[in-house]
This record gives C-alpha cells, structure tokens and sequence, in this order.
C-alpha cells in the first residue's frame, strides 16, 4: 500500500512538473506596453514595467528578461489584470560571458578559430574544453593542450545562459488568456542632478534662469521610450522589509501612473514633503548615458549685485607682525524665487553663470552650488572676485584684560582699480560677546556680525577704523 501511494504521489509531483515545464514562456522587453520611472538624486529609480502575455489555465514560468541588474529583490511588486496565484519569483542574474560558455561546455566538442600567421587564412579544428579551474585546458586531436591559442566557438547559448538579467516567476493562472503583468521595484544605477544656467543682464539687472534636469544611466539596462519623473529631496532609506500592494490596487495605482500627459516642460506636484517633477516626452535611458531635459520653462527674475568681503574670527588674536593681508571681495548675486501662480520650488543643483563682454558676446562668469529653494526664498550666488578691488585689513592693536576678554583695534582700506564706483560690504565675524567700542564709519549688526557699507571712488580709495570689546 505504502508502495502504491508514493507512486501515485510521484506520478503526481512528476505531471505537476511536466505541466510546469510545459508552460514555461519568455516574456520580453518586446512584450512590454508601458514603461515609467520615478528618479531620485541618491542613485535609486522606481521602475514601473507593464509587459503582456499569453497564459494558459494552471500552472505558469514567466521569464521576464529585460530588468535592472540593479533591482532590490525584496522591493519587488506584481500586479495582474486576470487572478493569478504567485508561487515563487527568483532574480536571475546576467551570467553569459566567455567562461560561463566554456564551462557549460566541458566534455563537448566545439569548434576553436586559428589564423595562420603567415597567410592570415582562419581555420575551424575540433576541441573539447576539459576545464576552466585555472587557465583552460582542452582536448585537441589526441593531447591535452592549455591556453591553447584561438577563439572558441559555440554552437547556441546553453538555456541556463542569460546576456540579460531575468526575473523567473512561477505563478498559477485561473484564466487563460492575455494578461497585464505589472512589475514594479526599485532600482540603483539610476540618478538624476538639476543644472542651470543664469544670463545676467547687469544692465537691466535682471537674470534668466533656465533649469535642465541631468539623467545619468550607470545600469547595464537599457530603459527605452520611458516616462520620467524625478524626485527633489532626499528620501529616507531603512533596510525593514516592504508590505507588498494587493495586486489589485498595485494594477489600478500603476496604471494612472503610465497615463500620458503632454506640456511643454515638466509638471511638479507635492509628494509627502518632496516635490515630484513628471517630463513631458518619454526619453531612452541607455548604458552609460547622461540625458538631458528642460525641467521648467525659462524665467526671469530681478537680481541684486554684491561686493562681500568677509573677515574670519581667527583674524582677532594677538598682533602678527602688523602686515597688512589684501584679499578681493566676492560678487555676490542675489534674488528671490519668485512669489507667482508659475512658481516653482527650485531643485538643488549647479548654477553656470553668464554675461555678455564688450561687444555683447556671452561669457561664462563662474558657477556655484545652491541647495533646494522653496517659494519665496532667496537665493545667493557667488560670482567669483571682484578683480579691480582689493581690501586691506590690518590689526593695529590688542589688549588683553584678562583670560576671557580682549580689545583689538583694526584699520580697514579699499582700493578701487576700476572705472567704476563700488560700494563694498565688509563683514566681520568678531568671536564670542563683543561690543563696538569707536567707529569713524557707521555700522550695523547682522547675524551677531558686524556689517559696514563702503563707498569706493573710481580709481580711488576709502577705508575706516574701528575698536572692539569682546568677552569669550
């Protein structure tokens, strides 16, 4: 009886197994109806796959090729347009590469290609790999030979080869027919960066902004006509596992996220303290690449010019020598991102700064960094160094009183080389508690910082002095 039962169970296990392999099926990026991306700045993209296939009622291998080699298994999602039950998904990597092929070749004869040295003629012999372990050695004719010189040629790419990682789903289908699948998981190797570029109208003192989003592909994949939207914001990471979509939801949610739209420029929505930029027109992502779209339509906004020279708190010590140190000021740009119905946060990013020379051709004038700008906020570039002004500071005396307070007195001189009047803004970051003692200049207090305004004459000079008290 015993006997009975385990082949009637055997014969079951082995009719399960055989009904498994025979519904065994590729479903490739030919397949595919759907194609979005959700990009973030840290390396990591949400892929959004929709892929259509041919299923039969029961048991059902779906071999997805065509996804990231980069995919997080554990954040892998399925939806179906038709009940299905998941039994099992395995990500198989690419493992086709020249030894993967002579290993799966061992103790088969295949063909090497030699080129004669002199006649330059190819010749086809036959070998057989005897293994890889270290070097090849292989079977020609009657003798071992290793490393033997030639290419090898093989007849077809062994099934269990894939140039392509390949996502293997065991499922068991209650309909037969055509089927949606939904595949959705995160992805590293996908990173996107905001650059701008700013014309300044120095005369009109105005900006124009105009904001790119750069798109770096650093996958093995190749995303092909794929609509994007990219993230603005850091967002937070853990390693807990995910509670994975009913598939039913996953399908309806993923299916609005594929629906077309059209404009012009990328359309930003909040997403949970972030802001999500969707692009307009799909775009190829291939290996390796860095594409370029227009984030947001050009703009132009009104924009202060600065000359800053700012001092370091280690300058109130004791007297060095009496030297006075020149230092140029920076150009410090400024402006608000506007307040408006069309406004939009700005992404961090580069800014490339641009101007027109003498004869109104533009020039590049420096470039900076900007962190994320919300609405109504001020941005701050600097420009670079004002070449035709220079400051001197010199430290003409120090007191101290005790261990905790001291006096410093300073003589501060601005030279002017240019044609121009400047006006320049001297900041000096005095340590600790400190109160201005004399001044021939009059000053105010910003930041715990003392702040003067300096007029320059055109190639000419001003300066002032002033003594201050400070407590550590």
């Amino acid at each position: 009886m015993r006997r009975l039962m385990a082949l009637i169970i055997g014969g079951a296990l082995a009719a399960t197994a055989s009904s498994y392999a025979q519904a065994q099926q590729n479903v490739t990026v030919a397949d595919r109806t759907a194609l979005a991306l959700t990009i973030y700045g840290n390396g990591l993209a949400l892929v959004k796959d929709r892929r259509r296939a041919e299923l039969p009622i029961g048991i059902n291998e779906l071999s997805l090729s065509g996804v990231s080699p980069q995919m997080i298994a554990d954040s892998l999602e399925l939806g179906f347009s038709k009940p299905v039950r998941l039994l099992s998904r395995t990500l198989r990597p690419a493992n086709l590469n020249p030894r993967s092929l002579l290993e799966a070749h061992i103790g088969k004869t295949v063909e090497l290609i030699r080129t004669h040295p002199e006649t330059g003629v190819e010749m086809s012999i036959a070998a057989t790999p005897i293994s890889v372990a270290n070097g090849v050695i292989a079977r020609i004719g009657t003798k071992l030979v290793t490393n033997p010189a030639g290419r090898w040629a093989f007849p077809a790419i062994p099934d269990h080869l894939r140039a392509k990682a390949a996502l293997v789903v065991g499922l068991e289908s209650a309909a037969a027919g055509q089927h949606d699948i939904d595949i959705r998981y995160l992805s590293g190797g996908l990173s996107w960066r905001a650059a701008y570029t700013a014309n300044w109208d120095r005369r009109a003192r105005t900006l124009k902004l105009a904001a790119w989003a750069a798109l770096q592909n650093s996958t093995a994949m190749h995303f092909d006509a794929a609509r994007v939207s990219l993230v603005a914001g850091q967002v937070r990471r853990v390693s807990s596992p995910r509670r994975a979509m009913p598939d039913r939801a996953l399908r309806m949610k993923l299916q609005a996220e594929m629906e077309d739209s059209s404009g012009a420029v990328a359309v930003r929505e909040a997403l949970a303290g972030y802001h999500l930029y969707e692009l307009p027109q799909t775009l190829t992502l291939r290996p390796g690449e860095e594409a370029q779209a227009a984030l947001m339509t050009p703009f132009a906004v009104n924009v202060r010019r600065e000359l800053v020279s700012e001092s370091h708190p280690a300058v109130f010590s004791r007297v060095r020598g009496g030297a006075k140190q020149p230092s140029h000021p920076a150009i410090r740009l400024s402006f608000e991102n506007p307040k408006s119905d069309t406004a939009q946060p700005l992404p961090a990013g580069t800014v490339r700064l641009y101007g027109p020379d003498s004869s109104g051709a533009q020039q590049f004038l420096g470039e900076d960094r900007v962190g994320d700008i919300p609405i109504g906020d001020d941005v701050k570039l600097n420009a670079g160094k004002a070449f035709d002004v220079r400051v001197f500071r010199h430290q003409s005396d120090f007191r101290r009183q005790d261990r905790n307070k001291f006096e410093a007195a300073y003589e501060i001189v601005l030279v002017n080389g240019g044609t121009k009047v400047e006006t320049v803004k001297i900041v000096e970051a005095v340590p600790g508690d400190w109160r201005l003692m004399d001044s021939d200049q009059p000053h105010t207090r910003e930041n715990n910082q003392a702040v003067w305004r300096i007029t320059v004459p055109a190639k000419g000079k001003a300066g002032f002095t002033y003594r201050v008290a400070v407590r550590n």
